[in-house]
């Protein structure tokens, strides 16, 4: 059964989604590990495909989440979506850390701006939509003032410090550019 793989490790957060080829989620994870990335990915992957009923040789993509996000998550999530993928000769692609977030966070219908702290009055702003179909990101993921996006944005839902779900990620072709980190 071919299977696409999702994760994230862009935050405190390590995010791992599996979906099969007609994009129907099967299993996921999303574990607080702080820094613990590094230690927890591999047996949290082994985790996941024993949920799912599966084995390594059964993933077809990869796609992970490039950020905006810590330089070592970033590093560790990147690195090991690429040796996966080498590995078993499947496509990897990357897509923005902030989607996954807006899927865990928005209901249908509603809209959001979902952020990360980039320090110093600063964060990583972009807007999304969740539709029925899927998600729509309105503006991606840009570096601006905390206040400026907060004024700009007043009446969508300020989303922030919320798990993302690697569902997003399982569920997206892995396109065809490969994944460059946006570091914090």
């Amino acid at each position: 059964m071919p299977l696409q793989l999702g994760l994230d490790t862009s935050g405190p957060h390590l995010a791992l989604a599996v979906a099969d080829d007609a994009g129907h989620p099967i299993a996921r994870r999303t574990d607080d590990v702080g820094r613990g990335h590094a230690e927890r990915i591999v047996p949290t992957l082994e985790a996941l495909l024993a949920d799912a009923g599966a084995e390594r040789r059964d993933l077809a993509a990869v796609t992970v989440g490039v950020g905006p996000g810590s330089y070592t998550g970033l590093r560790v999530g990147v690195a090991t979506a690429r040796g996966l993928a080498l590995g078993l000769g499947v496509p990897l692609g990357g897509a923005s850390s902030l989607a996954p977030v807006a899927w865990a966070a928005l209901a249908p219908g509603e809209t959001g701006v979902v952020v990360r702290d980039a320090r110093r009055g600063n964060v990583y702003a972009a807007l999304f939509e969740r539709t029925p179909d899927g998600l729509i990101e309105h503006l991606p993921a840009r570096k601006r003032p905390r206040d400026a996006v907060a004024a700009e944005h007043g009446d969508a839902r300020w989303v922030e410090d919320v798990p993302p779900d690697a569902t997003w990620l399982a569920t997206r072709p892995p396109g065809g550019a490969p994944p460059e980190p946006i570091y914090l």
